[in-house]
């Protein structure tokens, strides 16, 4: 899942083994939403928010969690390899531990606060949402008028929206006209209302440039659609890349695993 700690610790994205893996393409795969038979018509940001809340009403996961195999390719032209594990209870909770746990390091976001850990310690927290977070779950579960509220805090411009294609498919774009690649924006599979692309405006003046997060290889897990692979863009440049392995949906976990108190301690599903 693509995060950027305020620390400099780490810039990332969200997503699993690539073999027989595929951006939708041709026929959808089972337990995916096909598109319906009337064209639905959507005209602005709200009513695409709408429309995504209603088409997966009640037939989101509620927790998610899985292997995040990481790739972060140098200027220089090196692979730098990486793992995490990582936990998600929707709507907005998302726990990343940085392997080996040995480690006692990561990030958690929770009730709209990014807290940062090394050794075990908590040493910053931040008040961010984290956009991926938002555009590929909580989307399908909170009221619109509060998915709204927080594209608005991600400085997405709400009146900025169209069509466009992406991928050899119809897509929907908010947050910038056609041929803006610095502003904050989200790119929508028009069919089936997921996720597809986000674009994340960074620095100032001169030095002023943007991150291109791109999701892809969207898989049936247990009947629900999760992208399992996400590669990040800079420049035109990959500069990180995850890949997703061991994907479990509805797993049931103790509400402790989000509380920055328990970072250290609390019991996780995978180590009872």
């Amino acid at each position: 899942m693509a995060v950027t700690s305020r620390r400099g610790l780490v810039t990332v994205s969200l997503v699993l083994s690539l073999s027989g893996c595929h951006v939708f393409r041709g026929a959808p795969e089972p337990g995916i939403p096909v598109p319906r038979g009337e064209r639905v018509e959507i005209s602005n940001a709200a009513e695409l928010v709408r429309e995504m809340r209603e088409r997966y009403d009640g037939k989101w996961y509620r927790t998610l969690t899985f292997l995040q195999n990481n790739t972060r390719f140098t200027t220089d032209g090196r692979e730098e390899k990486s793992q995490w594990m990582e936990y998600m209870s929707v709507p907005g909770k998302l726990r990343i531990e940085f392997l080996p746990r040995s480690s006692g390091s990561g990030i958690l976001f929770t009730n709209g606060r990014a807290h940062t850990f090394e050794g075990g310690t908590r040493i910053d927290t931040q008040r961010q949402i984290h956009p991926l977070v938002l555009l590929t779950s909580d989307v399908y579960v909170l009221p619109p008028s509060v998915t709204l509220r927080r594209l608005d805090s991600l400085g997405v411009r709400r009146s900025r929206f169209r069509e466009d294609r992406w991928e050899g498919r119809r897509v929907y774009v908010v947050g910038a006209a056609t041929g803006d690649t610095l502003s904050n924006q989200f790119w929508v599979d028009a069919d089936r209302l997921l996720l597809v692309r986000w674009i994340e405006r960074q620095g100032a003046g001169a030095r002023r440039a943007s991150s291109d997060t791109r999701l892809g290889a969207y898989k049936n897990i247990e009947g629900h659609a999760v992208p399992t692979e996400i590669t990040v863009y800079r420049a035109g440049r990959p500069v990180f890349r995850e890949v997703y392995a061991d994907v479990r949906v509805n797993v049931p976990f103790s509400p402790t695993l989000f509380e920055p108190a328990r970072w250290k301690t609390a019991p996780r599903p995978d180590t009872r």
